[in-house]
């Protein structure tokens, strides 16, 4: 081969180097991209959990109508009271959550409604049932701050309920039964999370007073646990998230399309060395148990020569033959071919030349065209 052709051919193969490293090179700076959006997306978008301590309070006054035994205008909590002297009740729901992290963003939710319920004594299942609701539910946020506080007063018309029992009772003759008003707040931890189960983060503080009774005693409950193991699911899934996970995708189609470019960059701008080289160490690799190389010429003129088109063809000549495949290559490396002698002076030949490969991508990119 001419010196010129070989510097032609080293200057065309560095180029190629070089165009191949390039793009390599912006895939691999894509790819980069593209997971570190990804996981910011990832971690931004993840739930995160804070532990929260929660705390209430009942309070209540008992305001009595005039009469001629007791001075004081109210009595507090935690007495018996004589029914017909009570004139309303003023109640006061207290409530505090504490959030360890200061910087948490977090929405509650409250309403308060009231339950009378007529049961038999010593049954379970309700005569009569009547909800109704106080205060409509409000929802506040808590702008970062890391305690939010409700404090709800609601005055309790203790003789329009009692007094509505008390004609039920008399319309249907009933005897032997309870009758209590129970008037509760339901507090919802929202977090940030719009789609967060509001049941799960539900608290419930009451207040239960007997009705149609001479005397009674007012009982408060609520379920809160005070304590500092509670837990708020939140999610901090914003705009930002959005851009993340958008850049991630872009990211990853650009690196998706550099790598095409680069393939079909490569396969466009094999030489014919390259696929001759390519081919050569692919047969050898596979079949070189088969295969015995010979460096002295082969005297052809006692053979008759049948070329053969596939290198498979060669290896079922060998079988059938039990004969080697003989390799020789010529003397300016780029032309080898691959013999089966037989008994009857025939010469299997199966060639593989960069000559030949050039023809073969020359007649391809004409039919192309």
């Amino acid at each position: 081969m001419k010196k010129s052709n070989v510097d032609k051919i080293l200057v065309e193969q560095a180029k190629r180097k070089k165009h191949i490293i390039e793009y390599a090179c912006l895939v691999v700076f894509y790819a980069i991209l593209a997971l570190a959006f990804l996981f910011l997306h990832s971690y931004t978008n993840k739930e995160v959990y804070i532990k929260y301590n929660e705390t209430s309070d009942i309070d209540y006054k008992v305001y009595l109508k005039e009469n001629d035994f007791f001075k004081e205008k109210f009595l507090g909590p935690n007495r018996s009271y004589i029914a017909s002297l009570i004139d309303y009740i003023d109640t006061t729901f207290n409530y505090k959550i504490s959030l360890q992290d200061e910087n948490a963003d977090f929405k509650y939710s409250y309403f308060i409604e009231s339950e009378i319920n007529v049961k038999e004594k010593n049954g379970t299942s309700s005569l009569y049932n009547y909800k109704e609701t106080i205060i409509n539910e409000i929802v506040r946020y808590s702008e970062k701050k890391s305690d939010a506080y409700i404090n709800e007063k609601v005055r309790i018309n203790y003789n329009k309920y009692n007094d509505l029992i008390k004609s039920f009772l008399s319309t249907y003759n009933l005897d032997n039964t309870n009758s209590t008003l129970t008037v509760r707040m339901y507090v919802n931890i929202l977090g940030s999370c719009e789609d967060l189960d509001n049941k799960s983060n539900e608290s419930v503080m009451s207040i239960e007073i007997p009705l149609t009774t001479k005397t009674m005693n007012i009982e408060m409950s609520n379920d809160l646990i005070e304590t500092e193991d509670n837990i708020m699911a939140c999610s901090n899934n914003n705009f930002k998230t959005i851009v993340f996970l958008f850049f991630g995708i872009l990211m990853s189609a650009f690196t998706t399309i550099i790598i095409i470019i680069l393939i079909r960059y490569i396969v466009k701008t094999r030489t014919a060395e390259d696929i001759y080289h390519k081919e050569l160490k692919k047969i050898l690799n596979n079949y070189h148990s088969y295969i015995q190389k010979i460096n002295n010429q082969f005297n052809l003129s006692m053979y008759q020569k049948l070329k053969v088109d596939t290198f498979s063809d060669m290896l079922e000549i060998r079988d059938t033959l039990q004969q080697p495949i003989l390799m020789v290559e010529n003397s300016s490396k780029d032309g080898v071919y691959f013999i089966i002698p037989s008994n009857t002076k025939i010469l299997y030949t199966y060639c593989l030349k960069v000559s030949d490969i050039k023809n073969h991508i020359a007649e391809s990119k004409k039919a192309k065209k």
